[in-house]
């Protein structure tokens, strides 16, 4: 898998190697480090450390690890850890994984409710949904609530985009989000909060199938019926009753395709709840060309065997870029397997863990093209896991966990978590494929580490820890 995550772990791995020890006077302000057995990744200011959630957050900042300092871990155990950095302002759209509602990010980590379909289009463009990230529950307590956004005017994407360092973004103490006006919003327009809609992917290639899925929440009278339908249609999809869930799945019935999916309930005292517009799932297939061919071989591996794959685009002319992307299942939109720039034939091998679909897509005068997908199935075997081990008891309530990867080219970076989900409190983000960590221990902690294999996180064993 080429990438510009896979390629930053690659490119750190081999400066973590040639790189002295930094001291503390060149650990100032400003300064990106990581320990000697602790490989987690740090932001410095003010004498204080600030930790990454997650690689989301890291590279809404950086675009590698390349400025990262190795110290001393005694050096790097003086800082003491005063939080976690948020996304940069304007970065990206963000939705927490329990709300429905989309948000911009504003200076200090605050959250403003984009309120429309067209204030998100005006601020991000007709592909703002392709931009959102999804905040695991346990981190929204590292941002505040700001004044909702109505209208583009009411968010200044310029002076956002001007916060160019973590320093410059970190909150103050007793910091309160300034109370702003809003533009009034018509209710037809309004982003409702009562009932969701959603797709296992926002992308999707011709004969593919895609889960869709509604639920209502906050609602105080039973659901009666809880409908599905696709964009303007009035004849349902999927009809559930007595249900504030609903899915089912959708296969791709043609490309291009840009559609949306929407859902309506009633309860039991004839309230009808509706998705509006803005917060309509949109999915998006590209058009399908002979012209871009997309090769396999072989079809059929073990885990871990290597496939050769090579899509041919020398029929198009004036190719502004050539990519590769991978569906795997459990991961919610395709991910970028290799990017081949301009060139006409994109080719090269990789090992794969689990059976993938590939396809291939080509940028040219303005237009988009997609080749026929191809599956790849894994016959037999299963990905390797990561490892996580207690080390050593510094204290009795002390702890050192150090994680290690499988070893393998498409082996990515690691994470360490407090819980068993890798949506749980990250404690570390760790640009090698191992981790170590040292943590406090007042009572009963379990954690587990996941690693990135393949371009899908998998999880270690899950170790308890008792002081």
């Amino acid at each position: 898998m080429t990438s510009l995550r896979y390629l930053a772990m690659t490119a750190c791995v081999m400066l973590s190697s040639l790189m002295p020890f930094a001291t503390n006077a060149a650990t100032s302000s400003g300064t990106l480090i990581k320990g000697t057995t602790n490989t987690a990744v740090y932001y410095v200011e003010a004498g204080k450390r600030y930790a990454f959630p997650n690689e989301r957050v890291y590279f809404s900042w950086y675009t590698d690890f390349s400025g990262v300092m190795t110290v001393p871990d005694t050096d790097l155990a003086t800082y003491m850890l005063a939080g976690n950095v948020t996304y940069r302002p304007a970065s990206r759209l963000v939705k927490i994984t329990t709300d429905p509602k989309v948000y911009a990010v504003s200076r200090h980590g605050v959250l403003r409710w984009v309120m429309t379909e067209s204030a998100a289009a005006g601020l991000y463009g007709s592909d703002w949904n392709t931009k959102v990230h999804d905040v695991a529950d346990t981190f929204f307590t590292n941002y505040l609530v700001g004044s909702a956004i109505g209208m583009p005017t009411d968010y200044d994407m310029d002076g956002e985009l001007g916060i160019t360092s973590i320093g410059a973004d970190i909150r103050p103490s007793g910091y309160v989000p300034p109370t702003l006006p809003t533009s009034p919003v018509a209710p037809s327009d309004a982003i409702g909060a009562s009932i969701t809609v959603g797709l296992s992917s926002s992308q999707a290639t011709l004969n593919q199938t895609v889960l869709v899925f509604a639920d209502v929440t906050g609602n105080t009278h039973p659901i009666a019926t809880l409908e599905i339908f696709n964009g303007q249609k009035t004849t349902p999809l999927a009809t559930c009753t007595r249900s504030a869930t609903c899915s089912f799945m959708y296969t791709v019935p043609q490309a291009p395709l840009d559609t949306r999916f929407r859902a309506i309930a009633t309860d039991d005292l004839g309230t009808v709840i509706t998705t509006p517009f803005g917060q309509q799932a949109a999915l998006t297939v590209a058009a399908v060309s002979s012209d871009l061919q997309l090769d396999v071989t072989p079809a059929a591996v073990t885990a871990g065997s290597r496939v050769s794959y090579s899509s041919d685009a020398t029929k198009i002319q004036d190719i502004a870029s050539h990519r590769i992307y991978a569906v795997i299942p459990g991961e919610p939109n395709p991910i970028l397997w290799k990017d081949c720039g301009t060139a006409s034939v994109c080719a090269s091998s990789s090992p794969f863990y689990r059976t993938t679909q590939l396809y291939s897509k080509v940028a040219f005068n303005g237009t988009t093209y997609q080749s026929p997908a191809k599956t790849i199935t894994v016959t037999s075997g299963t990905p390797p896991k990561p490892t996580l081990t207690l080390t050593e008891r510094p204290t009795t309530n002390q702890a050192t966990l150090a994680l290690a990867a499988p070893s393998g080219e498409t082996i990515g970076w690691s994470t360490i978590v407090e819980g068993t989900s890798q949506d749980d409190l990250a404690l570390a983000l760790c640009e090698l494929s191992s981790c170590e960590i040292t943590v406090q221990v007042a009572g009963p902690r379990t954690f587990t580490g996941f690693t990135d294999v393949g371009g899908k996180l998998e999880a270690s064993n899950s170790v308890t820890v008792t002081p």
